[in-house]
């Protein structure tokens, strides 16, 4: 997979990891398939879910913290399905022209933060990309047009 901007073809019966997360956190957007692997998964660590939330607390407080100190821009590398408080809502309460760059390699995720971000979109994008391939998402132009080189 390249840090290409198509939307490639979407399956929804094979888990993702994305949608598994979603499914841990008590979100709606998963389908049966990351459900059922999900479950699965919470039988051998049962506190998965516990887990997923202390990590989703954490990066409030990280991005948080890193706006409190002066940091305008964000790429959110593996952003998974949209959570709230996402990134871009955490940032702009500190510095309101944050920028943030949103990169994950699940199409569904990708297809889901473009959707909720089409009224919002000033300052935000979201890219399909795959961190394996570090060259193809900073060289893409969406990110380019926000960052900072």
């Amino acid at each position: 997979m390249s840090g290409d901007d198509s939307s490639p073809d979407i399956d929804v019966t094979t888990p993702s990891p994305a949608r598994m997360y979603d499914y841990y956190l008590g979100g709606k957007d998963n389908f049966p398939a990351d459900r059922e692997a999900a479950e699965k998964a919470l039988s051998v660590v049962q506190q998965g879910r516990a887990v997923a939330w202390a990590n989703r607390r954490f990066l409030v407080r990280a991005v948080r913290y890193l706006a409190r100190n002066g940091i305008r821009q964000f790429i959110d590398l593996g952003t998974g399905i949209p959570t709230s408080p996402n990134v871009h809502e955490v940032a702009r309460s500190i510095t309101p022209d944050a920028r943030v760059v949103y990169v994950d390699n699940d199409p569904v995720v990708t297809l889901h933060n473009r959707a909720l971000l089409a009224n919002n979109n000033t300052g935000i994008a979201a890219l399909h990309g795959d961190i394996r391939y570090p060259l193809d998402i900073a060289t893409n132009d969406a990110l380019r047009n926000l960052q900072d080189s």
